[in-house]
């Protein structure tokens, strides 16, 4: 299994190729554009999009189907939406959003159906909703949704039924409910 590892925007534009058998990351202070991996269609390991502060979408992703492993979506500051991803329908390892100062919704997780492992979405100031998880059934891990100062709801959550771990939220200061994971949810864990 050979990693495959983009630290500039001239690597990811000289990128070439379908399927990466593997770990795929992505890191670099300049990389801004995606697009050259329109090609990509699924990572066979993990997929870590980390420290990239210039990046504000990721619809170079577009074709991307499958990530066998971890989804690590951190440190992001100007990524704004998660539109890329939307061919994704599970992700087997953890999935993780986290300081992601721009990110305002998860609406391109939209056709993710389960997560193999841990939920976390933490420290990310402008998530006002978590709607784009709303055909995730299941979480074989933790959920752990912390630090979203503008998170008004868990509207998005309404059709989780499972999860496997522990069920950690916190420091959301303008959520009031958490209706959206009575009863079905609770008594599942």
């Amino acid at each position: 299994m050979e990693n495959t590892k983009l630290r500039t925007q001239a690597e990811v534009d000289a990128f070439v190729g379908t399927d990466i058998t593997g770990s795929l990351v992505i890191e670099g202070s300049d990389i801004d554009d995606l697009s050259p991996l329109l090609t990509l269609n699924s990572v066979s390991g993990n997929l870590l999009i980390y420290k990239n502060s210039t990046l504000t979408n990721l619809d170079g992703l577009g074709n991307l189907t499958s990530v066998n492993c971890y989804l690590w979506l951190i440190h992001n500051p100007a990524l704004t939406d998660l539109d890329g991803l939307s061919k994704i329908s599970s992700v087997n390892g953890d999935l993780c959003i986290e300081y992601n100062n721009s990110l305002t919704n998860l609406d391109g997780l939209s056709n993710l159906t389960s997560v193999g492992g841990e939920l976390r979405i933490m420290n990310n100031p402008s998530l006002t909703n978590l709607n784009g998880l709303c055909n995730i059934s299941s979480v074989n891990g933790d959920l752990s949704i912390y630090t979203n100062p503008t998170l008004t709801n868990f509207n998005g959550l309404s059709n989780l039924t499972f999860v496997g771990g522990n069920l950690e939220i916190g420091y959301n200061a303008p959520l009031t409910n958490l209706d959206e994971l009575s009863n079905k949810l609770i008594t599942a864990i």
